[in-house]
């Protein structure tokens, strides 16, 4: 019985094992994957595009007569898209953009003048005229510039450097459109004055500028989703028993619990079993004890003696020794109990 109790306190030891462990048996459903979030795509609507357009400037006209004079005995060549023509130079093939909202930006045009004289100590380029214009309505003109000192040395390498400002006759209004004007003056700004030679000073004259271009400007337009394509979610692969089995039944505490059932069961039948065994052993054992303890108490008839030689009666026989199956199981069964005590 000690034996019996002892498998039982085992199996409920599985059995609470079983279903401690109830939670991770259970089937966890898959988790959704979140939709992903739409490309956004956003239109400026303050943005003007410059297309076509020209640009025509004679630059300074007493600066042309000293360069073609006996003096200077010089001259200038075009390249690069600039061209001139009497009395003018011009360029052609105007860039840029224009803020809608604020009126600034900038106008590029492309091409370069040089002029040359003395025997090539006066060197001064021209080139990519550049109309930058502000918010508060001003413009500048902006030039790539280098030229040499009266030595002949290099004095002036600048990029997109201020020449000129332009006094505009209304400031720009950005729009789709042509935009054109005309004879608009310039005046020598304090950065441009080592380009020429410092032979003119801040705020001399120029030549006026003329110039056009077209205005492309965006219209507001909404924000548009662009979706990206996503691929769908792979579903996990099922096999029957999944399918017909409902997942939320612990099914791991219920086989536990099972077996351990079934072992307590064939375990205590094995002991039962073996007791009732050696029960019907020991009960045919004191048969056949009482039996023999009655055949040696019956006296049996003395032997006659016959010419001086003992005898036994006719029909008298000692009494037959039991077989060995018959006999007590003793030893045996005394095993099975102390077996079963432990």
């Amino acid at each position: 019985m000690k034996r019996i109790a002892s498998l039982g306190v085992i199996a409920g030891a599985a059995l609470a094992t079983g279903l401690l462990a109830a939670p991770a048996a259970t089937a966890v459903a898959p988790e959704t994957p979140a939709p992903a979030t739409p490309h956004v795509t956003l239109t400026s609507d303050t943005s003007c595009e410059v297309s076509g357009g020209s640009l025509v400037w004679g630059v300074k006209e007493s600066f042309r007569s000293y360069i073609t004079s006996t003096i200077a005995n010089g001259g200038w060549e075009v390249s690069d898209g600039a061209g001139y023509e009497t009395p003018s130079f011009n360029w052609t093939g105007a860039t840029g953009e224009i803020d809608s909202a604020t009126g600034a930006g900038e106008v590029l045009f492309t091409g370069t003048i040089t002029f040359t004289g003395h025997g090539g100590i006066l060197n001064m380029v021209m080139a990519n005229p550049t109309i930058r214009f502000a918010e508060d309505g001003s413009a500048t003109l902006l030039i790539d510039t280098r030229s040499n000192d009266t030595s002949g040395n290099l004095a002036v390498d600048v990029q997109q450097g201020e020449l000129a400002s332009l006094a505009l006759p209304s400031p720009l209004e950005a729009a789709t459109g042509p935009v054109s004007y005309a004879d608009v003056p310039a005046a020598l700004t304090e950065a441009g004055v080592p380009a020429f030679g410092a032979f003119y000073q801040a705020g001399d004259a120029l030549d006026p500028v003329t110039f056009s271009f077209e205005l492309d400007c965006a219209t507001a337009t909404a924000p548009t989703e662009e979706p990206k394509e996503t691929a769908a979610p792979e579903e996990p692969e099922t096999t029957a028993q999944e399918e017909t089995a409902d997942p939320g039944v612990p099914w791991l505490p219920i086989i536990i619990g099972g077996a351990a059932v079934v072992v307590v069961a064939v375990a205590a039948g094995l002991l039962i079993a073996g007791r009732k065994r050696c029960r019907r052993r020991r009960r045919r054992g004191r048969r056949l004890g009482r039996r023999r303890e009655r055949v040696a108490v019956t006296p049996s008839p003395r032997p006659a003696r016959r010419g001086g030689i003992r005898h036994r009666p006719r029909g008298s026989r000692a009494p037959a020794r039991p077989p060995r199956s018959a006999r007590p199981p003793g030893r045996r069964c005394r095993l099975g109990r102390t077996a079963a005590r432990a």
